[in-house]
């Protein structure tokens, strides 16, 4: 489970509290499937990923996910994709951000907004928004519902 040393951006937890999801937001651009996956490795490797059913790298142009039940290697790329830009322009436009000039701390927060609105949602995302369709079929969408998203502060 994790506590105050893990240095994870966001943590979901469902009603019993129970960890959905493992969250990093990274402002970087250029970004690809290799580059996540490598990040998660050294993650891993390192102890610094601590045990969920799900663990997503939110960038400002992809998302990258994995359902890390059984997932046998450490290496192993990305199970999901979504298009960040077309799943974070409205919050790119909500919080006055240019996408290729975001920084560390506002994207983090825009994630934040993001994670925080699927929580709260009704779940018919996917019809409304096309770019959620991965996410959906994961199950991390249905799973996110009604969650409550921790922003680590421990970092």
């Amino acid at each position: 489970m994790p506590n105050q040393e893990t240095p994870i951006d966001f943590i979901a937890y469902n009603r019993d509290g129970t960890v959905l999801l493992l969250a990093e937001a990274k402002s970087r651009r250029g970004t690809s499937e290799e580059w996540a996956a490598k990040l998660r490795r050294n993650m891993l490797a390192h102890g610094i990923l601590p045990k969920a059913q799900y663990f997503l790298i939110a960038t400002p142009e992809r998302m990258y996910g994995w359902r890390q039940e059984n997932l046998p290697a450490f290496d192993a790329p990305p199970q999901f994709t979504i298009d960040g830009q077309k799943a974070l322009g409205p919050y790119f436009s909500k919080f006055g951000q240019n996408p290729a000039q975001i920084g560390p701390a506002a994207f983090e927060l825009l994630v934040h907004s993001w994670l925080t609105d699927i929580a709260r949602s009704s779940g018919d995302q996917p019809e409304s928004d096309p770019s959620l369709r991965s996410l959906s079929e994961s199950g991390l969408l249905a799973s996110l519902q009604h969650a409550f998203i921790q922003t680590n502060a421990a970092r």
